[in-house]
């Protein structure tokens, strides 16, 4: 470390001059390049107190991606596809929005909130975020909400990458404290201008390094669960008939329904046969009318009317046939 950084630290007033000013940033750099070699060398510094951390000291980010399908029972059939397919299809949507209004207490009573939602209708996809302590709690509440379909966990030990981080905030934490130190002895305004822009870089290094360890934190405190939901309508499921009526109004009833259904049938059979009856009609009655022609033409001659035959003789009794065939005496 150079004297001028050395006297800053201690309290001391430095003299200012190029010769300094040199020297700090030369400090700085080699107060960087010392903070990455402490995660880089194996029996470094950030090893030794990985190695001399108790377990639970770990530092390990949890995350879960779930599928969970929701079962529904079928409403009762009416009759009407089209109907039936609505009205199955928002009881899904009913059951998506009471499962999601329970995932949200289940995340804040553990402590956690409701990062995201994504979704709508049959489907929604949650995220979650939960106190490290209670992402196992979570997790098996989350599945005993429907059929857990699918489910993948994935841990990643950090506890090297935050001991660095934590490392170079230190470190340049107090760089930025000897920079400032420097700062406020300074009289030229040539090195009031050196000193601020040295201070400028180190201090937006030092907030990149706070973000990192901020972010870092905050990931291995809280665990992020990705939550998929899904509802399905049971058609195996047994669908309870309708509450029906006893007695004379149940007989009343289904004989009015079978009267109905009776004449619905009739009347599709009549609309169904009635184009091909009308043709049949028209075809029968040109056959007739041709028919008719015909025959008037064969009964009459060619010029005229036709010739009344002559009257064919009527044969005398039989005793007048005796009378005449005996001869006379």
């Amino acid at each position: 470390m150079s004297q001028a950084a050395a006297a800053a630290t201690a309290g001391a007033q430095p003299e200012l001059n190029a010769s300094n000013l040199s020297d700090l940033a030369a400090d700085g750099g080699e107060m960087d390049a010392a903070a990455g070699e402490m995660a880089q060398a194996a029996p470094g510094a950030a090893a030794e107190q990985i190695a001399a951390a108790p377990l639970d000291a770990s530092k390990v980010i949890k995350t879960a991606d779930l599928s969970v399908e929701v079962t529904v029972a079928p409403v009762p059939e009416t009759g009407d596809p089209t109907a039936d397919r609505e009205a199955d299809a928002a009881a899904r949507a009913a059951a998506i929005a009471q499962t999601t209004a329970s995932v949200r207490s289940i995340a804040t009573t553990a402590g956690g909130f409701q990062a995201s939602a994504d979704g709508g209708g049959s489907s929604m996809t949650i995220s979650l975020r939960v106190p490290a302590e209670q992402y196992d709690a979570v997790i098996d509440k989350l599945a005993a909400l429907g059929e857990l379909t699918s489910r993948i966990e994935t841990s990643q030990d950090v506890t090297a990458e935050v001991v660095d981080v934590n490392s170079r905030v230190e470190s340049m934490t107090a760089s930025v404290a000897r920079v400032r130190a420097l700062l406020a002895q300074a009289s030229d305004i040539a090195d009031v201008i050196s000193i601020e822009s040295e201070l400028a870089v180190r201090e937006a290094n030092l907030e990149s390094l706070q973000q990192q360890q901020a972010y870092l934190s905050g990931q291995v405190a809280m665990s992020t669960i990705s939550l998929s939901l899904t509802a399905v309508t049971d058609d195996g499921a047994a669908v309870e008939p309708v509450a029906e009526e006893n007695g004379f109004v149940a007989g009343l009833s289904a004989g009015w329904i079978a009267f109905l259904d009776f004449f619905g049938w009739l009347g599709g059979v009549l609309g169904a046969v009635l184009p091909f009856l009308v043709l049949l009609a028209v075809a029968g009655l040109l056959i007739w009318l041709a028919v008719r022609r015909t025959r008037r033409r064969g009964n009459s001659g060619p010029d005229g009317p036709p010739s009344t035959p002559a009257p064919t003789p009527t044969p005398p009794p039989a005793a007048d046939r005796e009378d005449a065939l005996t001869p006379a005496s």
